[in-house]
């Protein structure tokens, strides 16, 4: 089948998927993996939040047919993050998870499970140092909007909120993020940030 385009809306890739389509799936999981990571990264720690994210993905492309609003993916996508990450935090630090054929299978087909899900170089370590200190909200808005260059409209879906609260969060989050470097003595440079 031919790749589908970006632009395409989330519930067609999910429909597509449902039917079997590896490459409706593998545009979903680009589109929301560094989403995916982020979030798993509050809970586990940035250690094992790319094992959570992977995990979470293979549940997701497995639970699919079981979505009773595509349009609304990305948040259930969320919130099996979020479950994943905390059964990680109770059970599969202790037993290493049993992968079945079936997630061998999806890891070697789908190429947006193979890569690395967030890239080494996130920024200058004052700045990662800062957004340690925010709250968690604002600080996943951030990252997600200028680390990963995720669209405002994409986050909201992600989180499950509206479009306005991740302005509000960015928003509200850059200030917060601009006063604590000052206090911190380091410079607060708009066009980087």
């Amino acid at each position: 089948m031919a790749k589908p385009a970006d632009d395409e809306p989330d519930e067609m890739l999910v429909v597509a998927a449902i039917l079997g389509d590896f490459d409706a799936f593998d545009e979903l999981a680009s589109r929301y993996r560094k989403a995916v990571v982020r979030a798993a990264q509050v809970i586990v720690g940035r250690e094992d939040a790319e094992d959570v994210a992977q995990d979470a993905l293979l549940l997701a492309f497995k639970a699919l047919p079981s979505i009773e609003d595509p349009s609304r993916f990305a948040a259930w996508l969320s919130a099996i993050t979020r479950h994943r990450a905390l059964r990680f935090i109770r059970r599969e630090r202790v037993l290493n998870s049993r992968r079945v054929e079936m997630d061998e299978l999806l890891i070697e087909r789908v190429s947006a499970l193979n890569r690395p899900f967030v890239e080494a170089r996130e920024g200058d370590e004052g700045v990662n140092a800062a957004l340690e200190d925010l709250a968690d909200d604002y600080a996943l808005a951030l990252r997600l909007r200028y680390f990963d260059e995720m669209p405002l409209k994409r986050i909201a879906a992600f989180l499950g909120v509206a479009v306005s609260t991740v302005k509000w969060r960015v928003h509200r989050g850059k200030k917060l993020l601009r006063e604590r470097l000052i206090s911190r003595g380091e410079k607060w440079n708009e066009k980087e940030k």
